[in-house]
């Protein structure tokens, strides 16, 4: 169970002592799976003045999290660093010019280095009251802080010390059997500090209850004095009376003192367990062996090419649990420890215990000050206590057991907007495609769809808590009322001073009783984290499968070794972004082997996804010896076992049998190129010492200083996250700069050649490769052939096991099966010149040049306080700015009739009007009724509006944003947008109104309580004015500074997840190269920068505490002195009143600067929504003149010297490009990275606008329709197929504007399924009767599942999907950017068929990568820089010698008769509708084509 804390607030109690201080932040990120769980926690209410909580993605600071968005590592949080840095220092006034004292004195300056936190040398006193943090909170007031003036974290707190002692303490117990091993290390670790803490709550528990007691002889005092004067007697010593007044006052002070060191302990000692715990889990993660990873004994799995990236291995563990429970044969629990569920210990598990430590000790002392309570209650009523009391403990249990059901209804609304999130995710991740397609306003629909649920699910919660939230704070109203109402049925009659302490004691028990369950619900979560970590921190750790002997004679020996991989945890659909970047080929392919494999034990029902349970890979019988400096490659066909063969020389696979030797150290160079968010010399060096020669040695071999050259900060640019910023090409090129300068004596490369341009790759092959490294033991996996003749020796891999290892030459004399090998490779090579190519399009080294040297854009950032036109804007989308007046109205008459039932109170007590009993009783309970339901009125509307205010401000957030350009995506983090749509709607949703109301509800319980005072005591408000303006310039005080350490600790947290997640998507890589190590110690130093930050937030909370006790407590001095003086003259009855009001009112004015402080924090998420809402740049116009409905007929395009920018001040992308493009013409187009080839089609769909020159389209410019008219006529085959979570009918057709047979038919063309699939073969394919054969594709029919990102679909697959979407939409015009970079034979040659085939007659764009796939085409167009350099039918460009088109064509082996084929290849298709067998098909395709026509009235 979650935070109970999530449905019930410790509500804003008229006295709360200790919620003021409740700290609070929320979850800090939560990651896939969690989404739910920190839900709940996110509502656990109090702040801590400003940030009061991460969940506010900090004003700035781009708080990406890793959870929200799961593909994000984090915020590029360094370059944010860079440039919050700069910030100017305010100008200095002369002291006469600044009326504001506090702002006198010189502005420090930014220190050059942080100091070290004051509080370790500070003295008792200092620490008492926190006096250490007053320079801080100075300098803030003055400047806004900046990261050095963060104090460095407290020696004492560091995470290095406390680390290596938890881990002593853990293992000792380990090792002695202790059951809960992890707990008592802990309690060990931070024993002193830990119980000091408890004894604070202890005291303070004694304290809280005993001053309203004392309350008691003060009232007594103060009636007896009263009566005196009237009956004429000899009244009390006044001394008596001041005594008592300070003897409450000093009993206060205490009490304030000993929980805000409580709280502070608690929450210092919760940091500084997570700042341990997640340095252990970071340590574990650089051990945990593979088969714990992926969770159970040795089992049959899936064959898992989990060579590189451990990333696949990336789920929700509850979604596992589930599937896995009820598979046969799985031991273990099938879920191990993936690194999404690492990533959720690290963000979630830590942050809960961290969470129950702050108020831990409630537990116990609670319980404590119940019974003083009930006891002192019996003192004052006797007997009739217990009617209250009964009330209290009744309904206590009933009001828990509500919040439980809430949590219920709690996780489904959770599911619904996890469904938002993750749809509103998918989208932003593939907004181009999005664009491209037309596609915002089916997406839009979706989304309402999903919003309306989530909105009235949340309001039907909300108001369920509203009522609880009010029987609750009621609660001691009614017990109260009962206890009274016995005590004067049992003729007593009501003697203020009984009356008035007890009614102040009811009111105490409210805390108590409200954190209990809160606590007990942390404490029972922290339980459940803390039993997880601890199973983490257990589970099996790898031995080293090799054995190192530096003096062997050769580097690498195997013998007779067998390696598997682990199975998978049963994969998850909703598995992870990161999923396809796994070694694409190899993904796809592998599932190949296995496919056929076990198709005897695939049932049905398994069938229908591709995820059935499969034997994992296996490596047997490996026997070579590889000497120290030859150059081996390893060969065979995709799925063959290369991948794996490298990885388990890295140590990545499990040994099962037989022995490794390595002679020396290794470096290794993953087919998916690790890179960290850091910069390019860093990626390089890898943590070695700089030597520049070699270094520049490197970079030549490596081919990158051109690269270089185009960045902004040539190598020492930022690389955004997962190296976002450069091309796949620039990456895998990182990747081997890395592996040569690391200097290792082993080097593995997998396939490192694959991601380059074939001319690039025989410059690295023949400088790195053969050059740099030629003296070191190099293996290559490898497809491209003509390596092969220049290597040593061979290594043939098949299905897991070598089938040959010898020479070039040997092989080709004695083997046929390997000159056939060569001859498909011959192709395949071709296939894989551009196998992978980068998001942003070609142009993505270009594009950086222009991204300045920070890269992403700032965050934009609120730096004062939220201007009052949001305000109004929020209370605007609520419906009316009428509803704020009627809130408040409400909002008075429950304050109302609060004072009025107290009032009544006192004239019974004194008997004021005469009444009998029973009207007296009867008044009395009605106001307390009245005072409940418009409490709960008041609620309900406030959550009403609220909610209905997000709902609007959302959508039009949402929109604005799908119609924002291209650039902003460019510029603007992903993550950071899905936290706007995540936690800052989150925060709108289920936070903002609870601290609006819990603020009003104090404020007007604060006005109410001082206005009641007052009316009987004026001279209060001469005390009042100068502590009201000491109150407001201490709040004031105290926001300047808190507000910017909260969004200095956000950017820090950031940073440290960023690192996190980094680490563990590329430990296959750190082990590799062994350094373990040096990443735990960089985890550390920035575990350590987060909590220097995270632990002031609570320091400056517990400053502000002190010193606003200090004026409470001077106003119950106050008080209680005009009490004492107007003894003669006011009521006693009235006095009590005031006595009992003012004690609960202490508590309440911290708590209400606390409110307001999360109240402008929502604000500040409802701002950051509005701007996007208001603020955002839009694209043109998506309708504009009428475009007639048959446009584009021919499909004739005419480039009129065409010029394009990215964005406004970065150099041209396109100079001057003219073309004219005949209708139903095919043009390929070629050139280098970066040749601006992707940017025509950016042009072609007005993605970026043109800055100069036409483009039309059958004589319209296409600048002046609608962009919706425009896309929607034209049609896409993207490079990286983009599917989105639905079925294959919704990929296909999102507006349902196709009949099903249309969608058939495409599905047809595009080879997915058979040529004799349909409707009707569907349904039996449905019931399993039809998987004799063609399993996979008989198995994909409209109503096919797709997961996110349809990674349930091979890549293939996906490809031939984005190709039957094209179909599909029947445009004249289609534009292709090559789709085939990383497809098998196979698929391709299906792709290129269909593309030749289902596009007869329409203008095709194709850009291509590979030449093979275009020389057929009737024109080619060659792009340099921007510019067309050559432009004509391939042959006459293949006859220009020295032409750049004759130059690729050298490179890729292409002759004049390889143009003459395919030239015919293409015509045949033309002729006869499609070569062999496919004649029919053809047929049918243009039957369908003509209805189509008819249909569209062409």
């Amino acid at each position: 169970m979650t935070d109970p804390s999530h449905e019930k607030q410790p509500e804003a109690s008229t006295s709360d002592p200790l919620q003021p201080s409740l700290p609070r932040h929320s979850n800090d990120a939560s990651t896939p799976g969690d989404t739910e769980k920190s839900a709940a926690q996110d509502q656990f209410r109090t702040g801590d003045g400003v940030g009061a909580e991460d969940r506010i993605a900090e004003q700035d600071g781009e708080d990406d999290r890793p959870g929200l968005d799961r593909m994000r590592t984090t915020a590029t949080a360094t370059s944010v660093i860079s440039t919050v840095a700069t910030a100017r220092l305010p100008e200095q006034k002369p002291w006469y010019k600044q009326p504001n004292p506090l702002r006198w004195g010189k502005i420090p300056p930014v220190p050059k280095e942080k100091t070290v936190c004051p509080e370790y040398k500070a003295g008792f006193f200092s620490r008492l009251v926190f006096q250490w943090m007053a320079p801080l909170m100075s300098t803030g007031y003055k400047r806004p802080l900046e990261f050095n003036d963060i104090y460095s974290v407290n020696p004492d707190r560091a995470v290095d010390p406390l680390t290596d002692k938890m881990r002593d303490s853990f293992k000792r117990r380990v090792a002695a059997g202790e059951k809960y091993p992890l707990l008592w290390a802990i309690n060990e670790t931070f024993f002193w500090e830990f119980w000091l803490g408890g004894l604070c709550s202890l005291i303070s528990a004694v304290l809280q209850v005993l001053s309203p007691f004392t309350l008691r002889y003060l009232i007594q005092f103060a009636t007896d004095a009263y009566i005196a004067s009237v009956r004429g007697g000899p009244p009390p010593a006044i001394g008596q009376g001041i005594g008592l007044v300070l003897g409450v006052t000093a009993m206060q002070i205490c009490q304030s003192l000993a929980t805000n060191h409580f709280i502070y302990r608690g929450m210092v000692i919760g940091g500084m367990s997570r700042g341990s715990l997640i340095s252990l889990i970071y340590e574990k993660s650089m051990v945990i062996s593979g088969r714990a990873k992926a969770g159970g004994a040795e089992l049959p799995d899936v064959p898992a090419a989990k060579a590189v990236e451990t990333l696949a291995k990336e789920k929700k563990a509850k979604k596992k649990k589930d599937s896995a429970g009820n598979r046969p044969g799985i031991s273990g629990d099938g879920v191990g420890w993936g690194n999404g569920r690492i990533v959720n210990l690290m963000s979630v598990d830590t942050y809960r215990i961290d969470q129950a430590f702050g108020l831990f000790h409630i537990i116990w002392t609670a319980p404590v000050s119940l019974v003083i309570t009930l006891a002192l209650l019996l003192v004052n009523l006797t007997y009739s206590a217990l009617a209250g009391f009964a009330l209290l403990v009744l309904g206590m249990p009933l009001l828990s057991e509500a919040v439980k059901r809430l949590f219920a209804r709690r996780k489904a609304i959770n599911k619904i907007t996890d469904q938002r999130v993750s749809l509103t995710q998918e989208i932003l991740q593939s907004i181009r495609f999005v664009k491209f397609f037309g596609w915002e306003n089916s997406f839009l629909e979706r989304l309402d769809d999903f919003r309306k649920r989530e909105i009235s699910a949340i309001q039907v919660v909300l108001a369920i808590r509203n009522l609880i939230m009010a029987i609750g704070l009621s609660l001691p109203i009614f017990a109260s009322m009962l206890s009274f109402i016995t005590y004067s049925l049992t003729h007593h009659n009501l003697a203020p001073a009984e009356v008035f302490s007890s009614l102040a004691l009811f009111n105490g028990l409210r805390m108590p009783l409200n954190m209990l369950p809160l606590v007990i619900g942390q404490v029972t979560d922290a339980w459940s984290s803390l039993s997880r970590i601890q199973e983490y921190l257990l589970a099996e750790e790898r031995e080293e499968e090799a054995v190192y002997k530096p003096d062997a004679p050769n580097a690498v020996e195997m013998h007779n070794a067998s390696f598997t991989w682990e199975r998978t945890p049963t994969q998850d659909p909703e598995g992870t972004v990161a999923g396809p970047t796994k070694g694409k080929k190899e993904k796809a392919s592998k599932t190949k082997p296995g496919k056929h494999d076990s198709s005897a034990a695939d049932s049905s029902e398994e069938a229908s996804t591709l995820v059935e349970e499969r034997e994992p890979f296996k490596l047997e019988d490996l026997n070579f010896e590889i000497g120290r400096t030859e150059l081996v490659a390893v060969i065979g066909t995709v799925g063959s076992g290369k991948t794996s063969l490298l990885a388990a020389l890295a140590g990545d696979m499990r040994k099962t049998n037989g022995e490794v030797i390595l002679g020396a150290s290794r470096a290794f160079c993953p087919q998916y190129a690790w890179i960290q968010n850091a910069t390019v010399r860093q990626n390089i060096l890898f943590g070695k010492e700089m030597d520049k020669e070699w270094y520049a040695e490197v970079i030549k071999a490596c081919a990158l200083q051109p690269d270089l050259d185009m960045l902004p900060n040539n190598d020492m640019t930022e690389i955004g996250e997962r190296g976002i910023t450069i091309s796949g090409g620039q990456k895998q090129r990182l990747n081997i700069a890395r592996a040569i300068y690391f200097d290792a004596d082993i080097v593995l490369m997998d396939d490192p050649l694959s991601a380059v341009d074939a001319h690039v790759g025989r410059h690295i092959f023949d400088n790195a490769i053969l050059g740099l490294l030629k003296d070191k033991c190099r293996i290559l996996a490898t497809h491209q052939l003509w390596v092969l003749s220049r290597c040593d020796r061979i290594i043939w891999m098949e299905g897991g096991k070598i089938q040959a290892i010898d020479t070039f030459d040997n092989l080709m004399k004695n083997s046929e099966e390997f000159q056939q090998l060569m001859e498909t490779t011959a192709i395949e090579e071709k296939k894989d010149e551009a196998q992978t190519t980068t998001l942003t399009g070609n142009d993505s080294p270009t594009k950086n040049k222009k991204s300045k040297g920070g890269l992403m854009q700032q965050e934009e950032r609120a730096v004062s306080s939220v201007p009052w036109s949001v305000y109004a804007s929020y209370i605007r989308a609520s419906g009316s700015i009428l509803n704020a007046p009627i809130v408040l109205a409400l909002l008075i008459l429950s304050q109302g009739a609060n004072i009025v039932t107290s009032l009544w109170l006192s004239w019974w007590t004194s008997d004021k009007f005469g009444y009998p009993m029973g009207t007296y009783i009867g008044v009395y309970a009605g106001l307390g009724a009245t005072q409940a339901m418009m409490m709960f009125a008041f609620m309900v509307s406030l959550s009403i509006y609220g909610t209905a205010a997000s709902k609007g401000m959302l959508r039009k957030a949402i929109a604005r944003v799908l119609r924002a350009p291209m650039s902003f995506f460019d510029t603007t983090p992903l993550g950071r947008i899905t936290n706007r749509f995540s936690r800052d709607v989150d925060v709108m949703d289920n936070n903002l109104t609870d601290a609006m109301r819990m603020y009003f509800f104090s404020v007007g319980s604060i006005i109410a309580v001082f206005a009641l005072i007052i009316a009987f005591f004026y001279y209060f408000a001469i005390a009042l004015v100068p502590l009201f303006i000491i109150f407001i310039l201490a709040t004031s005080y105290y926001r300047a500074s808190a507000r910017e350490v909260k969004r200095i600790e956000s950017i820090l947290r950031s940073g440290m997840f960023a690192k996190f997640s980094e680490g563990l998507s590329g430990i296959a890589c750190i082990r590799a190269y062994g350094l373990q190590d040096r990443f735990v110690a960089d985890i550390r130093k920035a575990i350590d920068d987060m909590d220097s930050a995270y632990f002031l937030t609570y320091s400056n909370q517990r400053w502000l505490s002190v010193r606003l006790d200090m004026i409470g407590n001077c106003l119950v001095f106050t008080t209680g002195i005009l009490v004492v003086t107007s003894r003669f003259s006011v009521n006693p009855s009235i006095g009590g009143l005031v006595l009992s009001y003012i004690l609960s009112i202490v508590q309440m004015i911290q708590f209400t600067v606390r409110q307001l402080a999360e109240v402008e924090n929502g604000m500040n998420s409802v701002e950051r929504l509005q701007y996007y809402g208001t603020q955002l740049e839009e694209e043109a116009p998506l309708k504009t003149i009428e475009v007639r409905k048959t446009w584009p007929e021919k499909g004739e395009i005419i480039f009129d010297n065409v010029e394009m920018r990215y964005r406004a001040g970065l150099p041209l992308v396109l100079q001057g490009l003219s073309m004219h493009i005949r209708g139903g013409e095919r043009i390929g187009i070629v050139g280098r990275t970066g040749a601006g080839k992707s940017s025509i089609m950016s042009t072609l769909f007005r993605l970026v606008e043109l800055s100069g020159g036409h483009i039309t389209i059958d004589g319209i410019d296409i600048s002046t329709i609608g962009l919706q008219d425009l896309r929607s006529r034209l049609a896409i085959i993207p490079q990286d197929p983009t599917l989105f979570r639905g079925t294959v009918r919704s990929n296909l057709d999102p507006f349902g504007e196709h009949n099903d047979l249309e969608l058939w038919s495409a599905l047809r063309q595009a080879g997915l399924v058979p040529a004799d699939a349909g409707p009707t073969t569907a349904e039996q394919a449905a019931d399993g009767a039809n998987n004799n054969n063609n399993k996979d594709t008989a198995r994909i029919h409209l109503d096919s599942i797709v997961e996110e990102d349809g990674l349930n679909f091979s890549l293939g697959q996906r490809q031939l999907m984005a190709l039957a979407r094209a179909l599909v939409r029947g445009s004249q015009i289609i534009v292709c950017d090559e789709a085939t970079s990383s497809v098998d034979m196979e698929t391709d040659d299906k792709i290129q068929a269909t593309i030749a085939t289902g596009f007869r007659g329409k203008t095709l764009l194709c850009i291509a990568h590979r030449l093979r796939t275009i020389i057929g085409y009737d024109r080619i167009c060659v792009m340099d820089q921007g510019r067309i350099a050559e432009m004509g039918p391939p042959l006459e460009l293949w006859r220009m010698q020295g032409g750049i088109f004759r130059g690729m064509c050298d490179r890729s082996g292409i002759r004049a008769e390889d143009i003459h084929g395919a030239r015919e290849e293409l015509a045949g298709y033309d002729d006869d509708g499609g070569a062999e067998g496919e004649g029919e098909k053809g047929e049918q395709a243009s039957g369908k084509e003509e209805e189509e026509r008819i249909r569209k009235g062409i």
